[in-house]
């Protein structure tokens, strides 16, 4: 009975022990619930916001937004309500501008700052690199700088007024439309020479010349290096040149990679005799009176001073393979300028012969085809004929290693 009563235990035990183990997991059956779409919402698709200069941009239909057609009126309206236009320019005759400016449109004040062409672009690069967008319009030349570094970071826009369009070659409105020509030519002293002392470039290069050549210093003026770099650009034709002067082909220097260079090099060694401006390099070789002759690169527009009988001198046309070397001034309207409509009248009224009129003298050219030169001096045709346009890209490509490499050679034997 004992023993049974034990298993009896056990076995109740054992039962209390099952009964609070944790119940088996079993898997819930699957039931087929047909797949169905979320809900389409149409959500209207948004632009993202436009920068400031893009929005400044289309809002005044510059860069991308320009169409070529311009509502005048609707300009000269909005030109006057914003009532000022601030205009960079390297001109001192742009302050006569502003007389006529001021006779035409007494709404609108013009501020036009004579700074320089260097300082002009100091100005705009420094205004816009910090933010500030003070001026309006460029009006100046730049060079090398504007065509590799300004337009490049469009810090300066491009406008051609509409009913300007049809008078001015394409050419003359790229990368800006171009307002002026200045012609910079070899020249020498008429009191002292019936004609031209040398035919050909290549003869500066000579030591008979050597110290007896004045030109704005290269080495401090931009423009002037530009225009040497831009006759190294031509090495075809100085090659030729060479050619016709010595009947054989020039023999290159291990730092001169074409005839180009190599003249760059031998009139740098033939010590040209540096001046700080094209007054100085006027006075220097064609004062009245002197007594030893001397040749220089001056400038075309000085012209009217020998007429006046103040200097003596005469371009030597005619040399092989170029007399000289032509460059432009532009006009663009600045980046985020805060007059834009006023930017725009002020390009179309100095394009026109009345704005252009302080500059319509001898020597100087315009991009309008309906322009007619004073008489004696040569037409636009005729001047390209004899002179080389100014290659800005090769100089702002080179202008560096051409700084240093003038600087090397200058009066070097």
């Amino acid at each position: 009975m004992k023993v049974f009563g034990k298993i009896l235990t056990f076995v109740l035990l054992i039962s209390f022990l099952v009964g609070c183990a944790a119940p088996v997991a079993t898997k819930a059956p699957s039931v087929d619930v047909p797949a169905t779409d979320a809900p389409v919402i149409d959500v209207p698709a948004t632009d993202a916001p436009l920068s400031a200069q893009e929005q400044w941009l289309m809002d005044n239909q510059l860069g991308q937004y320009d169409t070529g057609e311009q509502d005048w009126d609707a300009i000269e309206a909005a030109a006057k309500l914003e009532g000022s236009v601030i205009v960079y320019a390297n001109s001192s005759k742009v302050a006569k501008a502003a007389e006529i400016w001021a006779e035409k449109y007494p709404d609108i004040a013009l501020e036009a700052y004579d700074l320089g062409g260097d300082d002009v672009l100091s100005k705009v690069m420094g205004e816009q690199q910090a933010g500030l967008f003070v001026g309006d319009v460029w009006f100046s030349s730049g060079g090398a700088e504007l065509v590799g570094n300004v337009i490049p970071h469009k810090y300066v826009w491009r406008f051609v007024p509409s009913d300007l369009s049809a008078l001015v070659p394409p050419e003359y409105t790229q990368p800006l439309l171009m307002s002026r020509f200045g012609t910079t030519i070899l020249a020498y002293n008429s009191e002292l020479n019936d004609a031209c002392p040398v035919s050909n470039l290549w003869e500066l290069t000579q030591p008979e010349w050597k110290g007896k050549i004045f030109i704005e210093d290269p080495l401090n003026d931009a423009s002037t290096l530009s225009k040497l770099l831009t006759i190294a650009y031509h090495a075809d034709e100085m090659k030729a040149a060479y050619v016709a002067l010595n009947g054989s082909d020039p023999v290159l220097d291990d730092d001169t990679a074409d005839a180009g260079w190599l003249w760059l090099k031998r009139f740098a060694q033939n010590a040209p005799v540096p001046q700080p401006g094209g007054d100085e390099v006027d006075s220097a070789f064609a004062t009245p009176g002197m007594t030893e002759s001397y040749l220089a690169f001056t400038s075309y527009s000085n012209y009217p001073d020998v007429q006046d009988g103040n200097l003596v001198f005469e371009p030597c046309w005619g040399v092989a393979p170029v007399t000289g070397v032509q460059s432009q001034s532009y006009l663009g309207i600045i980046n985020q300028a805060p007059h834009p409509n006023a930017a725009k009248l002020f390009m179309r009224f100095i394009t026109s012969e009345e704005g252009r009129d302080p500059w319509a003298k001898f020597g100087t050219y315009f991009a309008d085809t309906t322009y007619e030169v004073p008489d004696g001096q040569k037409t636009l045709a005729e001047i390209q004929e004899v002179t080389w346009f100014i290659a800005e890209q090769y100089a702002y490509d080179n202008l560096v290693q051409a700084r240093d490499f003038y600087l090397l050679n200058l009066g070097q034997p």
